[in-house]
């Protein structure tokens, strides 16, 4: 009966020991983004700031390692001088092309942890993240000069078919497609419950609408800081 006992007591520690190593942790984070993309056909690309904010969550594998991932609602975009410029015969066209996207994405990471001190851990992590646009507005501005009919920028939906104006259907400008693939790296610094945190991340798809622009491609580029709350 004590042998018995004993073997479901050690079975009990042994089960809750297990759990708690394998607990799942959630939290909230939020920061700046600083964001570009990689075109095949401009001149020039600049980064353009933006933001992120969402819930996180922590799954443990063992005491070093851990899977990472969250739902965050972000801001991406970028500024791109003279874009489709090889397309005009005699000279470039001296335009900006700024680019506005709001993406749910969801981050699946690989984290391995190191402890600094007993109240502070390095995490580095990477994986894949998968993003889809769910708004945002494109602007092309002419920055010498006017068009035909006196207006020197036009503006549309970035997740949409291009049209500026719908009298003027047929013509379309850049779009992007909704979805978007990515790998991702980030560099965490935990302190207690308080998380600071580095991230780097690039679409491995290309998210230009094709069906408009078939010769053009675009991928994202972000850089992120972000403070975090682990519950």
């Amino acid at each position: 009966m004590r042998k018995t006992t004993l073997i479901c007591l050690l079975s009990i520690l042994t089960i809750n020991s297990f759990a708690q190593e394998k607990a799942f942790q959630f939290g909230i984070r939020g920061g700046m983004n600083c964001s570009s993309a990689w075109v095949n056909d401009v001149s020039g690309s600049k980064f353009k700031l933006g933001y992120h904010i969402g819930a996180t969550v922590d799954y443990q594998l063992s005491k070093k390692f851990l899977l990472q991932s969250g739902l965050f609602f972000t801001a991406k975009g970028s500024k791109q001088e003279d874009l489709d410029a090889s397309s005009y015969v005699g000279g470039r066209p001296d335009w900006t092309h700024t680019f506005n996207q709001l993406y749910l994405e969801i981050p699946i990471y690989a984290a391995w942890r190191m402890e600094v001190s007993k109240s502070l851990d390095l995490i580095l992590g990477a994986g894949p993240y998968f993003a889809y646009g769910i708004g945002g507005e494109s602007k092309q501005k002419l920055n010498s000069g006017v068009w035909a009919n006196g207006e020197t920028q036009h503006t549309w939906k970035t997740f949409g078919d291009g049209v500026f104006d719908k009298n003027l259907d047929w013509l379309h400008n850049e779009a992007l497609d909704r979805f978007d693939f990515g790998l991702g790296l980030k560099a965490d610094l935990a302190y207690k419950r308080y998380v600071l945190g580095l991230g780097a991340s690039m679409s491995l798809i290309d998210v230009m609408n094709n069906q408009t622009f078939p010769e053009l491609h675009y991928r994202n580029i972000n850089l992120s800081i972000s403070l975090g709350y682990m519950f």
